[in-house]
């Protein structure tokens, strides 16, 4: 599996750098008719599996213009370095010792790796090799029950990345939400962030349920492990931005993930959300599209 992500909207670029706020990010703008870029292209892909600390990201610039225009790129291939949201490096043209040189010296040290899923003197899980995951949501399939009329669901993700506005999802009649979330495709997920403005009513209890057609509050309430693939309380760190960390081997393919939120922190009347993320990788699949133009060719 390619670690080099593709961008093709501003959005997700957006997305990819709130994502990657404390990590390098290496953009390579590129494109198909630009014989340097394809002699490049290996050493750029040796280099993310090298730098798994760091993140890689590749513009077809012919197809993402507008991505181009955010960094002034005129000439293929063209090396962008950012950090912290900052440009902190450039690189025009295909020079492998300058691209080697220039990542070494601006990706830092990897962080001190911990087992899976626990603690090692108060640092948190490694989750730098994750990407957010909700820029491969399927908005169509994507509900919520129980929410609010004026604070729905669709709100907090409708940008295909963590909430930053002012919308917030809340429940209607009671405390529970039940969120539905589909991806376009098979997904690893390896933490969640759920926080919220108003504590009180920040969610307490939550279930985890994947890859259901539909599920309904009769089908979640009464639920518990193993049908219910993880059952957390969350704690007011969570809360304020702390990930959630998943059982990775109960979330290794991914299709669809179903949130119930059973109680909130206060037993307020109603559940408050101010922003969802969900972390993780994509899996590789095969696009059966190409097989298709290949026979027709």
């Amino acid at each position: 599996m390619s670690l080099v992500k593709p961008i093709n909207t501003p959005s997700e670029l957006s997305t990819l750098l709130t994502a990657s706020a404390s990590r390098l990010v290496v953009i390579d703008f590129m494109a198909t008719w630009c014989g340097p870029c394809h002699q490049i292209a290996p050493l750029f892909e040796s280099l993310a599996k090298q730098y798994k600390h760091a993140a890689f990201a590749r513009v077809d610039v012919d197809k993402s213009r507008d991505v181009a225009g955010i960094y002034s790129v005129t000439a293929m291939p063209t090396f962008v370095f950012v950090k912290g949201g900052q440009e902190v490096g450039r690189i025009r043209g295909a020079s492998p010792g300058q691209l080697q040189q220039l990542v070494a010296q601006l990706v830092g040290p990897a962080p001190a790796a911990t087992a899976e899923g626990s603690t090692s003197k108060g640092k948190e899980p490694e989750l730098s090799d994750t990407v957010s995951l909700l820029e491969f949501l399927d908005p169509s399939q994507c509900n919520c029950l129980n929410e609010a009329e004026e604070h729905g669901m669709k709100g907090i993700v409708s940008n295909k990345g963590k909430n930053q506005g002012s919308a917030w999802l809340e429940s209607d009649a009671d405390e529970q939400l039940l969120l539905n979330v589909y991806f376009n495709q098979a997904v690893r997920v390896r933490a969640l962030v759920i926080q919220t403005k108003e504590v009180k009513q920040g969610p307490k209890k939550i279930k985890l349920f994947l890859n259901k057609p539909a599920l309904g509050f009769e089908d979640v309430e009464d639920a518990e492990e193993p049908e219910a693939a993880q059952i957390i309380e969350l704690t007011e760190e969570n809360l304020e931005g702390k990930p959630i960390i998943l059982r990775t081997v109960r979330f290794t393919r991914v299709t669809s993930l179903h949130i119930f939120v059973s109680s909130n922190q206060s037993d307020e009347e109603t559940t408050r959300i101010d922003a969802v993320d969900i972390l993780g990788m994509p899996i590789e699949t095969t696009d059966m599209s190409n097989f298709k133009k290949s026979e027709d060719d």
